[in-house]
């Protein structure tokens, strides 16, 4: 029962990990230079201390996926930027999904609900 319950944690934890990639995103989409400058000063460049290091893996692993995108498509104008990361946010909440389905089939077949 127990290890039923740390799968369904790791699970819930995933699943949040993979929401807040994409509604970063769309916060992104949104409001552009404020959401881009806000991760520009929660990220230490370079990280001195083991905390910087943490908090830099950190806001990587939850939200820095909208950030390295968009400052990918940034050399275009402003419509087709818009364009462009709306379909790349479309796929990413598609892939997000796919993704959270074969892990939960995988903890699925590894640990079976108990009766």
């Amino acid at each position: 029962m127990v290890l039923y319950s740390i799968v369904e944690f790791l699970k819930i934890l995933i699943a949040l990990i993979l929401i807040a990639q994409v509604a970063y995103g769309f916060t992104i989409l949104l409001l552009e230079k404020t959401m881009l400058a806000y991760y520009e000063i929660s990220i230490f460049d370079p990280p001195e201390s083991k905390f910087q290091k943490i908090t830099n893996c950190f806001q990587r692993v939850t939200i820095g996926s909208g950030y390295y995108v968009y400052t990918k498509i940034g050399k275009y104008n402003w419509f087709v930027r818009k364009v462009l990361y709306l379909m790349i946010l479309i796929l990413q909440m598609v892939a997000s999904i796919i993704l959270f389905q074969i892990i939960d089939l995988i903890f699925e077949i590894l640990v079976p609900i108990p009766i």
